[in-house]
């Protein structure tokens, strides 16, 4: 049974959902601020929050930076503009308060299906940016090069630094990322979005192709990274 994380500062609108997931066999978990919630730091699982001033978009913002869960956001009549903003800033759904028993059940079935592998990917791709973000600057920009330029003679021309010089970084930073190989280094690097796939998505949110097409080129990317 996975876990629903109820995060609403109204005690009686937070406790009337809390008695609705129960009755339909899922085991709620109530929070009356994101803090507390993040304090808490869930691993698996859903968020159920309410949508208020600015709170939706603030907790997607620190899920991106400690972990990854789905978040369905609900609310009182809730403007078409605002669900679409909520939606592209990474809410997994958006629902009508009073919740309906029927409407929220099939959407936390939708999820929990579809989400999962979404959930281990996300899960890599956080671990990826925590290790990258232990290199130094030039030590990231020679794992981005090594993708696009393969040997250290051409990394060092097209950085202008000496073949010895990247031997030197590459040592290292595979060293820092615990891999042996070239090959693992951009995976983590593919993982944790060094080649700005995140950056080009998110410039174009409106355009449905292009978010399709940045996922396939991650997927081209990592499957060159093992090969």
């Amino acid at each position: 049974m996975s876990k629903v994380y109820v995060v609403d500062d109204d005690a009686v609108r937070r406790a009337q959902i809390c008695r609705l997931l129960a009755g339909e066999n899922i085991h709620p978990e109530p929070f009356d601020s994101i803090d507390e919630l993040l304090q808490f730091m869930p691993s698996q699982g859903f968020i159920l929050a309410h949508d208020r001033d600015q709170g939706i978009f603030e907790l997607i913002q620190r899920l991106e930076r400690e972990t990854w869960l789905p978040v369905i956001a609900y609310s009182d009549e809730p403007e078409t503009a605002r669900i679409v903003r909520a939606m592209q800033s990474g809410v997994a759904s958006y629902v009508t308060y009073p919740l309906k028993t029927a409407e929220f059940r099939r959407e936390y079935d939708m999820l929990k299906s579809t989400f999962a592998t979404r959930h281990v990917k996300q899960q890599r791709s956080i671990a990826a940016r925590r290790m990258l973000e232990a290199l130094s600057n030039r030590e990231r920009e020679i794992l981005a090069c090594m993708l696009d330029h393969g040997t250290s003679k051409a990394i060092g021309r097209h950085l202008g630094i000496s073949p010895r010089t990247v031997e030197a970084h590459r040592a290292s930073l595979m060293a820092r990322l615990e891999v042996r190989t070239a090959a693992q280094a951009i995976r983590i690097a593919v993982e944790g979005d060094a080649f700005g796939l995140t950056e080009e998505r998110s410039t174009h949110q409106d355009n449905p192709t292009l978010g399709i097409a940045c996922d396939d080129r991650y997927e081209e990317l990592v499957q060159q990274a093992v090969c």
